[in-house]
């Protein structure tokens, strides 16, 4: 026969076990409220052309337009906020929060007035937009 007794200040053999799964609870609640599981992320995508790149007159059917691959700076309230770089096909995306910004090339891109060419865009608050950027070469 076996007595099982217990005595006053010692935890009961349980009391681990529920102690340990009310930790994880809370745990896990207070993760899932911090960080929720399915975050919007909004931002740009698109596409950056440059032209006119033929000199001379636009000719009927052919595009005087290219990809240009470059460096572009994203200003919000006149800061700038973030950097990305088109591919050699001109495509690009990039987080960013919702809301106005203005999409500057680099001082290093090869287009005439970089800093002058400036493109506003809103970024909604659910999602990319999709947005082509062409700027100016500077070719007559």
């Amino acid at each position: 026969m076996c007595i099982k007794f217990w005595a006053p200040g010692f935890p009961h053999k349980n009391t681990y076990g529920r102690v340990s799964t009310l930790f994880i609870f809370i745990v896990v609640l207070v993760v899932q409220i911090v960080i929720p599981v399915n975050a919007a992320e909004t931002g740009i995508r698109g596409t950056v052309l440059w032209g006119p790149v033929m000199p001379g007159p636009e000719r009927l059917g052919q595009s005087d337009e290219a990809p240009l691959s470059a460096t572009f700076r994203v200003f919000a309230a006149e800061r700038e906020v973030a950097r990305f770089k088109s591919d050699k096909k001109g495509n690009f995306e990039m987080l960013l929060p919702a809301g106005d910004c203005t999409i500057v090339p680099d001082r290093s891109t090869p287009t005439l007035g970089p800093q002058r060419q400036k493109k506003k865009v809103t970024v909604p608050a659910d999602g990319f937009i999709e947005v082509t950027l062409r700027f100016n070469t500077g070719m007559l």
